[in-house]
Formats: structure tokens, C-alpha cells, sequence
């Protein structure tokens, strides 16, 4: 089997990230100045390592498609799709308030953060699962290289899983804006070659003879 490396980007920083809003699926969100310069720099140091991309697979928000598009300008070959599967959480009626009512609801619950599951939303072990359904299908396609522009708590969850990891590392998984992790793949063995770096600390730790 050929090596196969994945990329998860996480969307620049967003309007709503400033005010201290969790978005999930409730808010598509518009990126900071800072969000689209993040971005833009991943995109033209990956491109400057040499690295070609087969396929960006991007999650349907807002936040996420305006991140992949800043992306695609430095991977213009790279087939570009909306992958629902990597969606924001959907967090039912805590979607676009403070973050910190997750936490007050959970206790009021008495239930870890992790499986707090609002009426018609899902827990982060949703999300989990939901991320490694496509983690699958991307391990088993023959693209050799594939970006998956998704959001920091879907990608914490997938790291968490794919690290052997508990919730209670959660917080230590999830990149900042447009934070990078690298993924090896060969012989069907997984390996974290980079993880949640930002994009100022990218350029010389990615590079052509590294990945070749």
C-alpha cells in the first residue's frame, strides 16, 4: 500500500470566536482578519513544501467552506467537496451562546460534558463516531493525500480516538485557528507526524523530503 497523508485543518478563526460564542451548527460564522491570514498561510506553506493535494473535503459551515476556498487557491488540482460528516456539533439549543453554559448545563444534568446531549443535538461522542466514519472512508480510498478542513472540537474527538485518548485530555487536543495536524498512513498503520501546530510554527516542519 502506497503512504497515504492526511491533513486536518481546523478553520481560521472566526467574528464569533472573538465574542466567545460556541457557533456548532447554529452559527456558520464569518472569519477575523486573523482567521483569513492563518489560513492563507497554511495553504502557501504546505504549497511551498512541495506537498500536492488530492481532495479537500470540507465541513458544510460557513466557516469552514471560506477556510477551504482560501486553501484551494494553493492547491488549484485538488478536488474540492462539502462532507457532512465533518459538520460542527450540532448543540440543539446551546448553539450560538456563551461556552460556558455547556459546562453549567452538564452539571445541572450531572453528566460528564462529554455525553451532554441537548434535545435534538448530539454529545461529543456523537461527533466522535461521526468523524471516524469518515476517517474510514478517507483511510480506504486511494487519494494519497487528503485535507479535511473541519472544526476544533469534531477534530479534537477524532484525535482523541486515533491517540487512544480520554475526554479528559479534550482540552489538549483542540487546535487553535487554523492549526495543522499531520497524519502518516502505511500499511494500514497510522502515524501523528504533526499535531494542532500553528500556523506561524508550520514552515520547516513540513517539507518535500519529509513526505516524499
Amino acid at each position: 500500500m502506497n503512504t497515504k497523508h492526511i491533513y486536518l485543518i481546523k478553520h481560521g478563526e472566526t467574528e464569533e470566536n472573538l465574542r466567545g460564542i460556541h457557533q456548532g451548527q447554529a452559527v456558520g460564522g464569518r472569519l477575523s482578519e486573523r482567521g483569513k491570514n492563518d489560513i492563507r498561510t497554511v495553504g502557501n506553506g504546505l504549497a511551498a513544501a512541495g506537498i500536492s493535494v488530492d481532495q479537500i473535503l470540507v465541513s458544510p459551515m460557513s466557516r469552514c467552506r471560506e477556510s477551504a476556498a482560501l486553501l484551494a487557491a494553493a492547491f488549484r488540482s485538488a478536488d474540492v467537496r462539502v462532507d457532512e460528516r465533518l459538520s460542527a456539533k450540532n448543540s440543539g439549543h446551546l448553539g450560538g451562546q456563551p461556552r460556558e453554559l455547556a459546562a453549567t448545563e452538564a452539571a445541572r444534568h450531572g453528566v460528564p460534558i462529554h455525553q451532554l446531549r441537548t434535545p435534538g443535538g448530539e454529545s461529543s461522542e456523537d461527533v466522535q463516531a461521526r468523524y471516524m466514519r469518515l476517517w474510514d472512508d478517507v483511510c480506504a480510498r486511494p487519494d494519497r493525500t487528503t485535507v479535511l478542513v473541519g472544526h476544533g472540537g469534531g477534530i479534537a474527538c477524532l484525535l482523541l480516538r486515533l491517540t487512544g485518548s480520554g475526554f479528559d485530555r479534550y482540552l489538549q487536543h483542540v487546535p487553535g485557528s487554523a492549526g495543522v495536524t499531520w497524519i502518516e498512513i502505511n500499511n494500514n498503520a497510522s502515524r501523528v507526524r504533526l499535531m494542532n501546530v500553528p500556523p506561524a510554527g508550520l514552515p520547516g516542519l513540513v517539507s518535500t523530503r519529509t513526505v516524499r
